[in-house]
């Protein structure tokens, strides 16, 4: 089939961008040492690039000299030819800063050396420049992506830590202001309410019965005849009989380790030197007052138990099992207790006062009493807040609740139902009008009084107002909960300024992709226009991997996380 000339001059001619160079120099359309002419012409640029008046526009002031080819050399000479029209001597050619640039123009000009060059710049470009770029923007763009996801992660804990502390202040009744305060305050005005309760629970007509049933049943099946029944329970029916005082605060030491924390350049002025010599007793006695009951003859007295002198301990000292058990039972080595004697009496904080009327055979003894200065009246410290009388206490209680278990076992056993009714026709009546109803609701009673006394609240107020160590251990928890919300902030800020860097970095490289996207783009259509017009017209098209680059590069990356390449805002 034939074809005539118009057909002919309408096909295009394809040219692979990757082997433009040297089909350029195979149909010698430029000459095989382009190269070298190029490099004259790159001299030339960079002894004109110095005396180059930058004033005159502003696009010469983002001039690279490495960056200036042929398209940059005849934007400035087009620059210069119209900031100075008139700059020609006599033979027509231009002068000064034009004329030079002109001059580079026509060089690259002369036998379409500036082709050699574009296709040299594509090449570059394709497959290095803007690859290169397009993975750094979007190795960016991960990691903004992952702060993101850290900035949220991090907020997260935040919150939670913040709800954390505000949930342990709020169970303990506290603001968050003062805790260690709060927290001796919130035990002080708790503790007599959880004692009222343990004492109305106790002196209810279901233990009293409990009691007597338990008496009965131990005088009619433990006791021999002609002899006196031994009393059972003593301590619970001196709780019952003699309630002690809920006079409730805080031990000297605790009330000691806040003032000291309200005020830590303060000296104590009011602390007494003792001798060298008797450095094996801690004399820590401040006086805020002179109205001291200095009556410890009273305390000194044996109480014939082998114990020696009764001592003044504070009850802090008195060394406490894991809270986390669900009793907390103390055991004092009594030894140990007479080794040392501790003087911590302040005047300022009120403390216990007992005789050895007050004192029960082998009792502890943690109070010290003192006056209250703005009432003038003597304060006593309850002795509910004492660990062994508050064991002595519980050891009845647990007795006479293992009794009551044992009892419902024997009364809803069917294997043992006949001898039990065997049993109790012989028993006194006491012991034959409880039910199983009853003795459970006796029970109910009991363990109502044993929880009040060994939850995990009311330990924790006690060892409150009892120990120094447990209280700045308490307070260091709920601190460094406060304290992790404010490390995890202080963390917002250094991703706040990682983030501002790389959104910077971001800003100065997606420029320079966009520039050689352009720039190739640019030396694709001058190639194919200067090719065109060499071949009479004919269309010319430089295919291959250049096309898809350039048309990808207006449509945005889609990376993980939802970011796309955008073009991003400077954050400078």
């Amino acid at each position: 089939m034939m074809h005539n000339s118009d057909d002919v001059r309408n096909l295009p001619i394809d040219i692979a961008f990757a082997r433009l160079g040297e089909w350029l120099v195979d149909r010698k359309r430029i000459p095989s040492d382009w190269r070298k002419r190029v490099a004259v012409v790159k001299a030339k640029i960079s002894s004109a690039f110095q005396s180059l008046p930058k004033d005159v526009d502003p696009y010469f002031q983002t001039l690279d000299l490495d960056g200036i080819g042929y398209l940059e050399a005849k934007k400035i000479y087009d620059i210069l030819l119209k900031s100075t029209p008139e700059s020609r001597n006599i033979f027509g050619r231009l002068s000064g800063a034009a004329g030079v640039w002109e001059a580079i123009v026509h060089a690259y000009e002369k036998d379409h050396i500036y082709l050699g060059e574009a296709a040299q710049l594509m090449v570059q470009n394709v497959n290095y420049e803007i690859p290169y770029h397009k993975k750094l923007i979007q190795k960016t763009q991960q990691q903004l992506a992952e702060l993101e996801r850290k900035e949220a992660e991090i907020k997260r804990n935040a919150a939670l830590s913040a709800a954390k502390y505000a949930e342990a202040c709020q169970e303990l009744g506290l603001q968050g202001t003062n805790v260690k305060l709060e927290l001796i305050e919130t035990a002080s005005s708790s503790l007599p309410d959880t004692f009222t309760k343990m004492l109305e629970v106790l002196k209810c007509d279901s233990v009293s019965r409990a009691i007597e049933y338990y008496s009965s049943f131990v005088r009619d099946a433990h006791t021999e005849k002609d002899k006196i029944p031994e009393t059972v329970l003593p301590n619970m029916r001196d709780i019952i009989e003699n309630p002690p005082n809920l006079d409730v605060f805080a031990a000297s030491e605790v009330l000691d380790s806040v003032n000291v924390l309200a005020n830590p350049n303060e000296p104590n002025q009011s602390t007494f030197e003792v001798n060298p010599a008797t450095d094996t007793i801690d004399w820590d006695i401040t006086l805020d007052s002179s109205q001291i009951d200095w009556d410890i003859g009273t305390v000194e007295e044996d109480n014939g138990n082998g114990l020696g002198p009764y001592e003044i301990v504070d009850a802090s000292e008195i060394p406490q099992h894991s809270l986390n058990d669900d009793v907390a039972f103390d055991e004092i080595n009594s030894e140990n207790m007479v080794s040392e004697i501790s003087w911590d009496i302040t005047v300022g904080h009120p403390e216990v006062e007992l005789t050895q009327a007050d004192v029960y055979p082998g009792e502890h003894v943690s109070g010290i009493s003192v006056l209250n200065e703005s009432q003038g009246v003597e304060r006593v410290r309850s002795r509910l807040l004492e660990t062994e009388y508050r064991s002595r206490i519980l050891d009845d209680l647990f007795e006479i609740k293992a009794f009551l278990n044992q009892r419902i076992m024997e009364l809803t056993n069917t294997e043992t139902l006949t001898l039990q009714n065997q049993v109790q026709a012989v028993a006194p009546f006491v012991l034959q009008q409880y039910t199983s109803d009853a003795i459970q609701s006796m029970l109910a009673d009991i363990s109502s009084a044993i929880s009040l006394l060994t939850n995990r609240k009311t330990r924790d107020l006690i060892m409150i107002l009892n120990s120094k160590r447990f209280l700045e251990r308490l307070v260091s928890s709920l601190e460094e909960k406060k304290h992790h919300e404010a490390k995890l902030k202080d963390g917002l800020k250094d991703l706040a300024i990682k983030r501002m860097e790389l959104q910077n970095s971001l800003s100065s490289v997606w420029p320079k992709q966009e520039a050689a996207i352009a720039k190739t783009r640019e030396l694709k259509k001058v190639c194919e226009s200067t090719l065109s017009s060499m071949f009479d017209g004919r269309p010319v098209k430089i295919i291959g991997e250049i096309n898809s680059m350039l048309s990808n590069a207006g449509r945005p990356l889609r990376l993980t996380g939802g970011f796309s390449s955008s073009p991003p805002r400077s954050s400078r």
